[in-house]
């Protein structure tokens, strides 16, 4: 899988939490591992790549370290993408 993949999966993952719990929902790099198992390598540099062109925010360090969560540019990539919302990151409650 390339990178280009690796960050529409994650989007996507982004995107399921986006539509089924809004916007204050943060995700660790650990939770996003587990549910898509991608190398933790490459999902800390896309993460770190989608956060510094706003697709993402984070909160606490660089290199897949702290929290995530899509912003509003996100959700807009994502449906203009046409990308499927990942519901598999959401936790139930």
């Amino acid at each position: 899988m390339n990178d280009a993949e690796i960050r529409d999966q994650i989007l996507a993952a982004f995107y399921g939490v986006w539509k089924e719990r809004g916007f204050e929902v943060w995700v660790t790099l650990n939770e996003l591992q587990q549910i898509l198992a991608i190398d933790r390598i490459a999902l800390a540099r896309n993460l770190d790549l989608l956060a510094q062109i706003g697709l993402l925010e984070r909160q606490g360090g660089m290199g897949g370290r702290g929290l995530y969560r899509i912003t509003a540019q996100g959700v807009l990539e994502c449906e203009r993408k046409g990308l499927k919302p990942e519901p598999s990151l959401v936790r139930k409650e």
